[in-house]
């Protein structure tokens, strides 16, 4: 689910979710933080991973401003028990901040580049 399209039928989102969990299905709300951005959301989603958008994560290791926007998104995740997973990581130095900072996947170019579908 893409957190920047926003939701305009939330009570049916809600139903859906609760629905498709019912059969072990794991939900992840995608591009955290670049749009429509909603701790409410997330409180009453009951997701199961927050994907950090791309935006606030390649610069993670110089930026100051995204530092915080993260440590804030990660420390109501972990309270919430909800497992987050960084965007974009494209280097060592991102990686190292991503590690430091308790998020718990990572995903991007220095993990491994794209794989073709595997039948």
């Amino acid at each position: 689910m893409l957190e920047s399209e926003g939701i305009e039928n939330y009570a049916e989102v809600c139903q859906f979710i609760k629905n498709v969990k019912e059969y072990g299905c794991k939900i992840a709300i995608d591009d955290f933080g670049s749009g429509y951005s909603n701790f409410a959301h997330i409180l009453n989603l009951d997701v199961d991973y927050l994907k950090i958008d791309a935006s606030l994560i390649k610069n993670l290791d110089t930026d100051k401003n995204s530092q915080i926007v993260v440590e804030t998104i990660v420390g109501f995740t972990k309270k919430l028990g909800i497992k987050t997973i960084a965007e974009f990581v494209h280097s060592k130095e991102v990686f190292d901040k991503v590690v430091e900072m308790g998020i718990d996947y990572s995903q991007g170019y220095y993990i491994s580049e794209p794989k073709p579908n595997i039948s």
